[in-house]
């Protein structure tokens, strides 16, 4: 194996490894057979497929684009992987993990110390001649500088204005120059990873008879080390659409008048607090029929993105699944960021990848709507003002300066309990990829810097949330994500107007004091099918299950105000009406006491928070509920 792949072998072994179990783990479930499941696996082999390329793994890329042609199959019919099909997938996903477990122990073979490691363990930065540093000390460094932020805050929120207040801001400064110091740690230029996209796309050019030229422009801008590793493969799925669906032959190339070789530029800037990545190729274009459908750059990039979507009718290692952009669009998103097209028949096509620069810092507006404080990134925050709401048409707005808005209520946004708002409220205007909204609050609190937090608690990231942050008061913000504030389907209808949804599945009642965690297990349960209510402590509980008595099953936390989980379950166990309704504990208490006294006064299963997994949790509500 080339040298050149070295650096990046050990970040795709990972990645790689961590794609195999998330096969394994969709062949081995009961649904391994739907038609999203397939999707989901194709998905997952056409990125390994590509990555394997970049490492000068022919035979994983062999693999992988062999289980593409029975997934791909699969598809076409709409009827999911029937037995024999699913043996075969299995068959190679084994086939794959024993061609990754040789390449993995052929690297360790000659693998340097840990201490001499440059990008194979995730270096600070892998730049040549600088000092290599390994990227769990960079973490752990930033970890703690953030705690001691926040330790600082905690102190001068206590203390307020004394005589100590010159220290203070003393000692903000040079902790502010200490947590920017260990974030640069983490800050890769862009520039690493453009000898495998260089060799990648050479390689790809000549299996399809292709010219085409990659010119860099702006390189040296740097990203924090997590998205740039994960960053790779999106690129190379850009570039190979361009090549395998944007750039002509040379002989088609020379017939429209152009030079033979193709030009895909790949250019990187920082604008307002975030970095642009485009790929433009200097090729045919989107097809018009499919531009005609499609009415801005948002857009565009989520109707390229659909599965099974292809503009190039030969299917090839190249390309030809239509899954690329889609694996594309998901893992941009999932950053909070977004993708943009633009394109001209017989010019060519752009991709712009919006990204945050890092993933630990944030410059936030914060603000509060009933007892929640949220926050969203500043940079999408045009003004903050108040106005008076008009419903026209059914759909409520507002106007300032004679542009007119879509309003939503935050407390609708997000299903949350609030009380209503003035008819002149407080409102947010934001502005997302070419879309405007107004969103109504209670007040605002004002700017900050946070430290992002994953709300991964239960392994299952949160739709419409980038994460949380602890501020200095040790409350919690909780961020909202402005691409689901602008495109949630049911943002501009109030939650009286809103019609019951899917009224022919169960509804499932969740009582829990934490509004992250309660949000948490709402996103869950209903991607799953579900109805859900939710309540605060056990008495809110009681007095919803009298207003709804559809409720088939109550999940609830054990320690909350007014009424804990116990007292809500013997409650229930008391009342006739009720006394069989299904309840299952979820809390972080894990002593055989407690466990002992749930299952005394009737729970029916209990869940450990810090041992949470989300196909059991599924699992349980499905056999409970009897769906």
């Amino acid at each position: 194996m080339s040298t050149e792949h070295d650096d990046f072998l050990p970040i795709f072994l990972d990645e790689a490894f961590g794609r195999i179990d998330t096969m394994l783990d969709l062949l081995a479930a009961e649904e391994a057979g739907t038609a999203e499941t397939v999707t989901v696996l194709l998905r997952e082999a056409h990125t390994l497929k590509g990555a394997a390329g970049i490492v000068g793994l022919g035979e994983v890329q062999q693999i992988a684009h062999a289980m593409e042609e029975v997934l791909a199959a699969a598809r076409e019919t709409g009827a999911g992987l029937d037995p024999a099909s699913t043996a075969v997938v299995k068959r190679q996903v084994d086939a794959l993990r024993r061609r990754l477990d040789e390449a993995a122990a052929a690297k360790t073979d000659g693998a340097p110390e840990p201490e001499q490691a440059s990008t194979q363990a995730g270096s600070g930065s892998i730049a040549q001649g600088s000092l290599r540093v390994r990227s769990d000390k960079v973490d752990r460094l930033l970890d703690l500088v953030g705690e001691t932020v926040l330790h600082h805050r905690r102190l001068e929120h206590l203390l307020g204005s004394t005589e100590s207040a010159g220290d203070l801001d003393l000692g903000e400064h040079v902790l502010g120059a200490l947590q920017d110091a260990a974030l640069q740690l983490r800050m890769i230029p862009l520039s690493s990873i453009l000898n495998p996209l260089k060799r990648a796309m050479g390689e790809l050019s000549a299996s399809d008879g292709k010219q085409a030229e990659l010119v860099p422009i702006g390189l040296d801008t740097e990203l924090d080390r997590v998205l740039l590793e994960g960053l790779t493969d999106s690129l190379l799925h850009v570039v190979r659409n361009a090549l395998a669906h944007g750039i002509e032959t040379p002989e088609q190339r020379t017939a429209a008048g152009k030079p033979p070789a193709g030009r895909i530029e790949l250019r990187a800037e920082q604008r307002d607090g975030a970095v642009e990545i485009t790929v433009r190729d200097d090729g045919r274009g989107v097809a018009p029929e499919l531009l005609a459908q499609a009415s801005g750059g948002a857009a565009l990039a989520s109707l390229l993105s659909r599965p099974g979507l292809s503009t190039n009718g030969r299917v090839t290692e190249l390309a030809g699944r239509g899954v690329g952009m889609d694996a594309v669009c998901r893992y941009v998103e999932s950053l909070g960021g977004a993708v943009l097209v633009s394109s001209e028949p017989g010019a060519g096509t752009e991709v712009t990848l919006r990204l945050p620069l890092t993933l630990v810092l944030l410059d936030v507006l914060l603000f509060e709507r009933g007892r929640s404080v949220l926050g969203v990134p500043l940079g999408v925050v045009q003004e903050a003002v108040v106005a008076d709401v008009q419903t026209l048409g059914g759909l409520r707005r507002v106007t300032v300066r004679e542009q007119t808005f879509p309003f939503a209520d935050l407390a609708d946004v997000l299903d949350a309990d609030s009380a209503p708002l003035p008819q002149r409220p407080l409102a947010l205007i934001l502005s997302v990829d070419e879309q405007k909204i107004a969103l109504g609050c209670d007040r605002l609190i004002g700017e900050e810097q946070v430290v992002l937090k994953s709300l991964d608690i239960f392994g299952s990231a949160v739709p419409g949330y980038l994460g949380g942050a602890i501020l200095g008061d040790s409350s919690i913000a909780l961020i909202l994500d402005p691409r689901f504030l602008v495109s949630a389907p049911r943002t501009f209808t109030s939650r009286a107007a809103r019609p019951e949804q899917r009224s022919g599945e169960p509804k499932l009642l969740v009582v829990e004091d934490s509004f992250t965690i309660r949000e948490l297990q709402r996103s869950i349960l209903e991607a799953a099918g579900y109805r859900v209510t939710t309540a605060r402590d056990g008495a809110e509980a009681l007095r919803l299950l009298d207003a709804e008595p559809d409720v088939a099953m109550v999940i609830t936390d054990i320690e909350m105000p007014e009424l804990d989980g116990f007292g809500l379950i013997e409650a229930i166990r008391r009342d006739e009406r009720r006394s069989s309704l299904p309840v299952m504990v979820v809390s972080s208490l894990d002593d055989p006491a407690t466990r002992e006294r749930g299952a005394a006064v009737g729970a029916d299963s209990y869940v450990v928070k810090s041992a949470y997994d989300q196909r059991a949790l599924l699992e349980t509500v499905e056999q409970l509920v009897g769906r």
